[in-house]
């Protein structure tokens, strides 16, 4: 027996009092209805209606479920109601996991636009670069650069919102003092801050005049956050091989210059992770779609 369906023609049966009202009301046949109010009956162990070949009355009992069982229904019917709104309107709590550096130079910075066009939207920014596992840790998505770790889960699914590549730059000042290189073999004479993380940064492969090439950076000056490599790089004291996006704006603002132009890494891209539902809820929707708008907006030239 479908419960659920059970107390619906229940509470139809009640209402219209009679049987074959209720099955016009609810476009079932008048057997059906029977049947249902029969196996309810059977499985609450009570009759819940006086029937007689002119009419259909509640028993005490019926009465008393319809007090409080229907009620259950009306409040589960409200929010199933909110739940399917939810995959069409934009509302809810929204939790975000991203990596450290993204997270504070695009994601943060987008997020206050994105209330102002959704204000039913409340949002929570978590920045790690631990890969947290969404189901477990209660995310609705995450924000993973380059490759696809995590992907193999088939409850996981990905869409690329941009992508990052890691150039030369220095200051102008720096330059000035120390001199610019002209190849990757004049990078070794020159101080050089890198950036590595667990295994990342550890090697680098880079399009240099058009050709792939794996290439190992001096490990003199080594840190592990590109903020910090940044900030070597903004007090003249170094060269660095940094992400695009991290620098694009003090290169506009001439506080950087480009190196080696014809030397960079090749794209990684960055991918908004999420949980494949059938129906996916229109609050992740609507902000991977915002976020990616703001990103293409401010994406390096």
């Amino acid at each position: 027996m479908d419960r659920f369906q059970a107390i619906q023609v229940f509470r139809e049966v009640a209402q219209n009092k009679g049987f074959a009202a209720a099955g016009r009301s609810l476009n079932v046949s008048t057997p059906t209805v029977s049947r249902l109010i029969s196996e309810l009956e059977a499985d609450l162990g009570v009759r819940l209606f006086q029937r007689s070949t002119r009419s259909v009355a509640l028993t005490e009992e019926g009465e008393q479920f319809l007090r409080r069982g229907v009620s259950l229904l009306d409040e589960l019917e409200a929010v199933s109601l909110e739940i399917r709104e939810r995959q069409t309107v934009p509302r809810g709590h929204l939790r975000i996991s991203s990596v450290v550096a993204f997270g504070q130079e695009r994601v943060a910075p987008a997020l206050t636009g994105f209330m102002d066009l959704y204000p039913d939207i409340t949002v929570e920014l978590d920045i790690s670069n631990r890969q947290v596992d969404l189901v477990q840790d209660h995310f609705d998505l995450a924000i993973r650069i380059g490759g696809s770790e995590g992907l193999k889960d088939s409850m996981l699914k990905a869409r690329k919102i941009t992508s990052q590549k890691l150039i030369f730059v220095a200051t102008p000042e720096y330059v000035a003092s120390k001199g610019a290189p002209n190849t990757l073999d004049d990078i070794t004479h020159h101080r050089v801050v890198k950036q590595i993380s667990g295994n990342w940064g550890r090697v680098n492969e880079l399009w240099h005049h058009g050709k792939k090439t794996v290439y190992n950076l001096p490990e003199a000056l080594v840190v592990n956050s590109p903020n910090a490599a940044r900030n070597v790089i903004l007090k003249d004291g170094a060269i660095g091989l940094m992400a695009d996006y991290l620098v694009a704006e003090h290169i506009s603002q001439g506080r950087m210059q480009r190196l080696l132009p014809d030397c960079e890494t090749l794209d990684q891209p960055i991918y908004a992770v999420f949980v494949h539902r059938n129906y996916m809820p229109a609050k992740v929707r609507v902000f991977i779609d915002y976020l990616i708008d703001v990103l293409e907006k401010r994406r390096p030239a």
